[in-house]
């Protein structure tokens, strides 16, 4: 039997044309002004040559540009692949490199990398510059559930980078549980676009669960902590979404503590977030913060503390029509009360990484199973409570940090002849990177060195300088050792 076709890019179609879409700054854009600039960019593509199933790369931030851009590229049948346009551009190549888009489009942020078309191989599109009224415009490509939609760069449960392919379904399967069940998000709702568009909670949470329903989006361009507090305020903000290191910024902001009045929902994912941070918005604003768990690669909504009693600590209960097991290392279920790898199924969870079927067959099984990596608990009233993480990944700011992609750069420098790297825990941003290096490398070169190919959140707080690292006889780190 087959499918209705369908395309998350009609996300926006059906609501009133005076209903605002987008806040960006002084500007407003109603929902029938972003389907006209979402036509016109269609049409530039069509004229550009892309087709059904072509990837398109998107270098812009939290600006109407994106919005435009990645449903423009979903309405003509093609594959969004947002890119952060803060990272060098050494980084982006690496990451353009597997996926060879037919064009980067880049926003207002991202106009940088014009300056480094020598470094970035596929054709840059400045999008400020295109013609607002740039032809006939096409129509929406119909497309099936299972067609890829977005290439989302990760490193997956591997720690080696990837691109996780998600489909028109599994988006929209989150972005359904977002406007349904209980509490939902209304087409009321004034939500703050502060989590980075490129980023999976952003994207799908934030942007496009709020276009499906119609409610109204504020952007900020960059994360500040005043900046966004008076937005909530101006704009009468009533659903608040940041990752734990925002919420510990905004408990110690020095604001009234009436600024989230306004707020209805207050969510907080990507990271655990500390019970202290829990109680100080509690107690200061009157605002419960719901925590919820997902992976890039499970669209990423897999549990949340939404229309259950909130539980500081836990990342909440499993959402409807998603299923979750925890396994001992045996594959075997765990009991109630017992710590066992987080493994789920459900219309969510993504096709699998691009070129890359051995990797897809170590963590999805043929029957839809999905091994997250993660390890957690679940007590006797069905709360989720995280524990650890199977492999080594660092979380910065709520953004996954590979020890392996750091360990790979520090080792090009012709100095360096080992290096591990770690997590520690820090006050602002949770965790922070922490390497150990061998070698004749002094840390003002190694700065210099990684700054010119990681992005800020992956650079390392603190160097250790050892004279040799603690590899097992197999070659394996004992990365454990370090911490």
């Amino acid at each position: 039997m087959g499918y209705l076709e369908m395309n998350l890019a009609e996300v926006i179609e059906a609501h009133d044309a005076a209903r605002i879409a987008l806040i960006d700054g002084d500007t407003t854009i109603t929902f029938g002004e972003l389907r006209d600039r979402v036509g016109a960019m269609r049409a530039h593509l069509v004229a550009s040559g892309v087709r059904p199933g072509d990837p398109v790369a998107i270098a812009a931030g939290n600006e109407p540009l994106f919005a435009v851009a990645s449903l423009a590229i979903l309405g003509v049948g093609g594959i969004v692949m947002p890119l952060n346009p803060s990272s060098p551009p050494a980084e982006l190549q690496r990451k353009l490199v597997s996926v060879a888009p037919s064009m980067v489009l880049i926003g207002e942020i991202g106009r940088r990398l014009l300056d480094h078309g020598d470094i970035i191989t596929s054709p840059l599109v400045d999008m400020t510059t295109i013609d607002p009224a740039d032809g006939a415009v096409p129509p929406i490509v119909g497309r099936q559930p299972g067609d890829v939609a977005f290439y989302m760069s990760t490193s997956g449960v591997s720690g080696v980078p990837k691109v996780a392919m998600l489909t028109h379904r599994n988006l929209e399967f989150v972005q359904e549980m977002s406007v349904s069940n209980e509490n939902p998000l209304l087409d009321s709702d004034v939500t703050l676009g502060v989590l980075p568009f490129a980023h999976i909670f952003g994207l799908n949470v934030v942007l496009l669960a709020s276009m499906r329903v119609g409610a109204c989006v504020v952007l900020q361009r960059r994360f500040d902590v005043d900046e966004s507090l008076r937005l909530v305020r101006e704009h009468g903000v009533t659903m608040l979404t940041g990752a734990p290191p925002m919420w510990q910024r905004w408990a110690d902001a020095d604001v009234p503590d009436d600024s989230l009045r306004s707020v209805r929902r207050a969510v907080s994912g990507a990271a655990a977030l500390p019970f202290e941070v829990f109680a100080k918005i509690r107690d200061r604003y009157g605002v419960e913060i719901e925590e919820g768990y997902g992976l890039t690669e499970t669209s990423p909504v897999i549990t949340s503390g939404r229309g259950a009693p909130i539980r500081a600590t836990s990342v909440g209960k499993v959402m409807p029509d998603v299923e979750v097991v925890l396994v001992d290392p045996d594959g075997s279920p765990v009991d109630v009360g017992d710590q066992g790898e987080i493994v789920v199924r459900g219309e969510g969870v993504f096709v699998g990484y691009l070129d890359d079927p051995d990797t897809t067959a170590s963590v999805l099984t043929e029957d839809g199973w999905f091994w997250t990596g993660d390890v957690g608990i679940f007590d006797d009233e069905g709360y989720l409570f995280l524990v650890d993480r199977v492999k080594d990944i660092v979380i910065v700011s709520g953004f996954n940090v590979y020890p392996s992609e750091v360990e790979n750069v520090l080792i090009e420098h012709p100095d360096v002849r080992g290096a591990l790297v770690v997590g520690s825990p820090h006050g602002e941003t949770g965790e922070m990177v922490v390497a150990y290096v061998s070698g004749t490398a002094d840390e003002t070169a190694l700065r210099a060195h990684v700054d010119s190919q990681l992005s800020r959140y992956k650079r390392p707080t603190e160097y250790h300088f050892v004279e040799e690292l603690p590899i097992s006889d197999n070659g394996k780190p004992r990365r454990r050792e370090l911490r």
